[in-house]
């Protein structure tokens, strides 16, 4: 990508692991938590579910691990997340449950 390419409109549970180096399971933890933006969640019925996150979590994900860097904790790190980007839009929480919604018979069947 060169400098004067705009950034795509979304982000891959790819791209934001690249970043991070965390799980993705970490990701929607942190969306979960409000420390990243809810990703806009699709299953396509034949390879799973897909992830589009907003450009913007890649810009909170930088921000989240440069604080857990300090040392802060997360709950420290939601506060200096909603001070900067505000509380969570009625988007981003529709988002956020629908996202559980599908994750959750995943997760459940992993933990029997």
């Amino acid at each position: 990508m060169t400098p004067k390419e705009p950034l795509p409109p979304v982000a891959t549970t790819g791209d934001l692991v690249k970043i991070t180096g965390l799980s993705k399971d970490t990701m929607y933890d942190w969306a979960d938590m409000g420390l990243l933006p809810a990703p806009e969640v699709i299953s396509d019925g034949r390879r799973g579910i897909k992830s589009r996150w907003p450009i913007e979590a890649l810009e909170r994900a930088r921000f989240v691990m440069a604080r857990r860097a300090e040392l802060l904790t997360l709950a420290e790190i939601r506060v200096l997340v909603t001070e900067k980007w505000g509380p969570p839009t009625a988007e981003d929480i529709a988002r956020r449950e629908a996202a559980r919604a599908l994750r959750r018979p995943k997760r459940l069947r992993s933990q029997q």
